[in-house]
């Protein structure tokens, strides 16, 4: 018995050492690793880089497609556009060019009259801006297919964004575009650059016109491309084309071994989305066959049509990731960092002519300064991480948490972002739309729930049981929120008369409440006609029940 309680006092003895070793060991272990963990994480946070880009031309895209904006207000813009490295515009007229002539039903009933825009254009150019007229060439051509006397020149008869290039027609009536909007421009600077579009041709070699030739679409598209290259060349010989990149990026690898280098264009690579998609192979074939490459982010118009406002941190995460992209990079064999020709920064008015409008460009200022604030900290150097390419977590080494405006600073939160301590022109029409905002979102909580009371309403009133005083109530709430929305429609209006026409600010405003006050309505009408039933029959009614 003394021999066993000696073994069993051993064995306590030896279980209670190795335990303590144990914990000794791990809490040593322990200790070190996360030693080691934190000294990498310094070296991590103190390992940086100094990069910086370099970008000849940094353009701000001013989409004017059936969107009337005051003159007068793109004028009083400029100064702020000076200050914050904008040395470019680009203007996408559309139907608001004074066009003459054959092409006169071309311009909308709002366009621009030439003394006026001759002199907006002047005051520009007077204040160190270049102007770019982007032209559409090829797609997007809606604003003129739409038209009887034009109908014929697409490329389907029942789709008017593409024009039949086979034709002869469509050739002469570009020529016509081309001449009158560069001949006005050059009355008074000569262009450098003119944007051609060609984007998004979505109906090409589809007629049987296009057919008949044996080519392929990057062969016809090519061909269309260098043609107009050359009628503007002919013409105007210092003047360099652009395009966008789209429809180039369905190339084959091998078949870039057979396209001739293009001269006279330069094509503009466009990706908006908060995570960059761009294709390396598409690059260095760009590399090998055009002169220049530009870039293109947007500040607005690529959050989806039905946009209100930009979304802030997918607009700040794709400049950012644009200019991160840049600042280091090198095609293959080659020792030097690429210098990207530009940047434009679109601020798309529609996605088409024939979509509705989405963001304005008086509420998306903010975003816009946040974007030229990336790209001028990346112009002039900035330091970062070289281990955390995330872009949250750069906004105070980017100096994204103010931007200065005239009246005073304005502080931005890439990820909460707030107008309130914001100052600018745009300002009291932003506070109108955040109401309007709230207000969508109250009101759809509201049709949620009278979907659910009209659902007993309208079983109960098959026996006459109807609650007028919940009826009362529920009119009285539909009542006060039409009120809010005509509130609504009112100020807004007044507040958008100062930088758009009449026209389009019925559009848009129609257009954001159409929907609600259409449901509101139906509401209430259904309302009206269940008041006048009997209230709460007295006599016994027979209901069946159903028990599984």
């Amino acid at each position: 018995m003394h021999i066993l309680c000696k073994m069993r006092t051993s064995k306590m003895k030896f279980f209670t050492i190795a335990t303590v070793m144990f914990i000794g060991l791990y809490l040593f272990l322990s200790y070190t690793l996360l030693e080691v963990w934190f000294e990498e994480e310094d070296t991590r946070k103190v390992s940086t880089i100094k990069v910086n880009v370099s970008l000849d031309y940094v353009v701000m895209h001013i989409d004017l497609k059936r969107t009337p904006l005051k003159l007068s207000y793109l004028e009083t813009l400029l100064p702020m556009l000076k200050d914050n490295g904008v040395n470019s515009l680009l203007m996408e007229y559309e139907d608001m060019f004074p066009y003459e002539g054959k092409l006169v039903n071309l311009s909308g009933q709002h366009c621009y009259k030439k003394p006026e825009l001759k002199r907006f254009l002047s005051t520009a150019i007077g204040s160190g801006f270049e102007i770019i007229p982007l032209v559409q060439t090829f797609g997007h051509l809606e604003y003129a297919l739409k038209l009887s006397e034009f109908q014929h020149l697409r490329e389907m008869p029942l789709y008017p964004d593409s024009i039949c290039p086979s034709k002869p027609e469509s050739m002469a009536f570009i020529r016509h575009l081309l001449e009158q909007v560069m001949d006005f421009h050059n009355e008074i600077r000569p262009l450098k650059h003119i944007h051609i579009g060609c984007d998004e041709v979505y109906h090409m070699n589809e007629c049987q016109n296009c057919k008949k030739s044996g080519l392929e679409k990057t062969d016809i598209f090519l061909h269309q491309v260098q043609t107009l290259s050359d009628v503007i060349k002919s013409q105007y010989p210092d003047t360099t084309v652009l395009i966008w990149d789209d429809m180039l990026r369905g190339i084959k690898p091998d078949k870039w071994n057979y396209i001739d280098q293009f001269t006279n264009v330069q094509p503009v690579c466009w990706d908006y989305g908060a995570k960059l998609i761009v294709s390396h192979a598409n690059l260095f074939m760009y590399h090998k066959k055009f002169p220049h490459i530009w870039i293109a982010s947007a500040f607005k118009g690529a959050d989806g049509r039905t946009a209100t406002f930009p979304e802030l941190s997918s607009r700040y995460n794709n400049v950012f990731s644009w200019m991160d992209f840049i600042s280091k990079y090198r095609f293959g064999g080659e020792q030097e960092v690429y210098n990207f020709r530009g940047i434009i920064l679109t601020g798309w008015s529609r996605y088409s002519h024939m979509d509705p409008p989405c963001e304005l460009l008086p509420v998306s200022i903010p975003s816009l300064l946040t974007s030229l604030i990336v790209v001028e900290k990346f112009k002039s150097g900035v330091s970062i991480v070289i281990d955390a390419y995330d872009n949250k977590g750069f906004e105070e080494e980017l100096g994204i948490g103010r931007f200065v405006s005239k009246k005073r600073d304005c502080v931005i939160e890439i990820y909460n972002f707030d107008y309130s301590e914001c100052e600018f022109d745009g300002k009291e029409l932003y506070d109108i739309f955040k109401y309007f905002s709230k207000i969508s979102l109250d009101l759809q909580k509201i049709f949620n729930d009278n979907e659910r009371s009209l659902e007993y309403v309208e079983f109960y009133s098959q026996f006459d049981l109807i609650n007028k005083n919940t009826l009362a109530k529920n009119v009285k709430i539909l009542d006060k929120n039409l009120e809010k929305i005509g509130f609504f429609e009112n100020t807004s209006a007044s507040v958008m008369s100062k930088y758009y026409e009449r026209d389009f600010v019925n559009e848009y405003i129609n257009y954001k409440t159409f929907h609600i006050k259409k449901k509101l309505q139906r509401l209430r009408n259904i309302y009206d006609m269940y008041y006048n039933v009997s209230v709460w029959r007295r006599t016994p009614i027979n209901i069946t029940y159903f028990v599984t």
